[in-house]
């Protein structure tokens, strides 16, 4: 009776994908929170979303985004909906692009990676700028530093991904 009742098979990958916001949510807090380079700690998050939205699709990916953005405004106090807004509109835009435009190579992951992460420093940026009038050269040179110090630690996030096939997606 509950074979019939629901689809194993996407209950199974559902809960592949919450185990991977969750990695990833505790490598970011617990890790590279806590590792400094160039007095400058890097964001492997909005990296996660690109990883999982380019196997998710548009709409799946947009849903992870949000689930990892509200745990990561949980997590991080100094926002109350950036992450979650931010999280949601980069995995809707690369899982739209992956579905039409892009393959699934880890080029196009480390491409798109960048620039979330970067999109990620902006935001981040722009609210300390609103709220606290931040310098803007100084700050933007630290989005620039902190996207560069990111790449490397990103480059993991790709790691669960790499056997499979390029154009295949979680339906």
């Amino acid at each position: 009776m509950l074979t019939r009742l629901f689809k194993w098979e996407k209950i199974r990958i559902l809960l592949i994908y919450a185990l991977y916001l969750v990695a990833a949510l505790l490598l970011q807090s617990l890790l590279f929170s806590r590792i400094e380079i160039l007095g400058l700690k890097g964001m492997i998050l909005p990296a996660a979303v690109v990883a999982a939205a380019m196997y998710l699709g548009g709409v799946r990916g947009a849903v992870f985004g949000i689930c990892l953005g509200l745990m990561t405004d949980w997590a991080f106090t100094d926002s109350i909906v950036l992450y979650t807004v931010l999280f949601s509109l980069i995995g809707f835009g690369v899982g739209f692009a992956a579905e039409f435009y892009l393959n699934n190579s880890f080029f196009a992951f480390l491409l798109f990676g960048i620039a979330a992460t970067l999109l990620t420093g902006l935001a981040q940026f722009s609210l300390a700028f609103a709220a606290h009038g931040a310098e803007i050269i100084k700050g933007l040179f630290t989005v620039i530093l902190q996207t560069l110090v990111s790449i490397l630690p990103m480059m993991l996030l790709y790691l669960p991904f790499r056997r499979r096939k390029a154009g295949t997606r979680d339906r």
